[in-house]
């Protein structure tokens, strides 16, 4: 046994087996006492199969070391990226702090931390796990689309409000005035980036499926900023019941939401893009 993997014929999980027979490699999938037959070592597109690999004797350490270099897997290569696009991101941080002069910075910085965590999960995707790798998500999801739509609003709230700080020379401000005075909320392009690749990645596992992976990502986000603009208002009980908040409401979830969907649409284009270069 090699490690596990994902059988492509029966779609179960199972352990990657390889038998030598006469000088030749094949592959199987072991579920318990049944056996798949998926073919020729050299025929078998591996990366959409094997999930984890596993060191058992001489024979096997040389055979992954062998299928490491066939699929090109490197975890550091991975864990890298997404380091250096965490060290950017908390480097935009601390700019930030300087004030809204230095806000291109901040952008830039943001703009390319954001590239390097999409390349990390181009780099995952395209030459180990593909979207089955996703088990943690898959899990959630498992336990209801309507759970996992929930989590990810939480997640849109806490990394907008986070993301505020940093500042950049775009950004949307949007004032709502009622009868009792008024209330500001400035948001800044860096945090609808960051959403959007939150989102971005929440969504993988549903990317094989149209019709729930649209729902999905339509609702999290139009519940998502609703809430966030909801919330300055908490403070003005009386104001929700003023035809301006209303406008303000639609006005300003309408723009959050339509920007947030392109930014998505083009992250996920340029996963695929960046998956094939990868592959390359």
């Amino acid at each position: 046994m090699i490690g596990r993997g994902i059988c492509p014929k029966c779609g179960r999980e199972g352990s990657v087996v390889f038998k030598e027979i006469s000088g030749r490699i094949y592959v199987y999938v072991k579920h318990g006492r049944k056996w798949c037959y998926l073919g020729p070592l050299d025929t078998v597109e591996l990366s959409g199969v094997i999930v984890s690999l596993r060191d058992y004797h001489t024979f096997t350490t040389k055979l992954v070391d062998y299928i490491k270099s066939k699929l090109e897997v490197s975890g550091v290569r991975v864990s890298t990226l997404f380091i250096s696009g965490l060290a950017l991101l908390l480097t935009a941080y601390s700019i930030g702090l300087g004030g809204p002069v230095y806000g291109n910075y901040v952008l830039a910085l943001v703009s390319l931390s954001t590239l390097l965590f999409l390349v990390a999960i181009a780099t995952y995707e395209g030459t180990y796990a593909k979207l089955r790798g996703y088990s943690i998500l898959s899990a959630i999801i498992s336990k209801g689309l309507s759970l996992y739509m929930l989590l990810t609003v939480v997640l849109i709230i806490c990394v907008v409000i986070a993301t505020i700080p940093l500042v950049a020379p775009i950004r949307l401000e949007f004032t709502c005035k009622f009868s009792c005075g008024e209330t500001k909320l400035v948001i800044p392009i860096t945090s609808l980036i960051i959403s959007s690749l939150t989102i971005t990645y929440l969504s993988r596992p549903l990317s094989g499926n149209l019709r729930k992976f649209t729902t999905y990502i339509i609702v999290s986000v139009a519940i998502g900023y609703t809430i966030v603009f909801i919330m300055p208002l908490l403070y003005h009980t009386g104001s929700f019941m003023e035809l301006a908040t209303l406008k303000y409401l639609v006005t300003s979830t309408s723009l959050s939401f339509t920007i947030t969907m392109i930014i998505i649409v083009a992250f996920t284009v340029l996963l695929e893009i960046l998956k094939k270069i990868i592959r390359i």
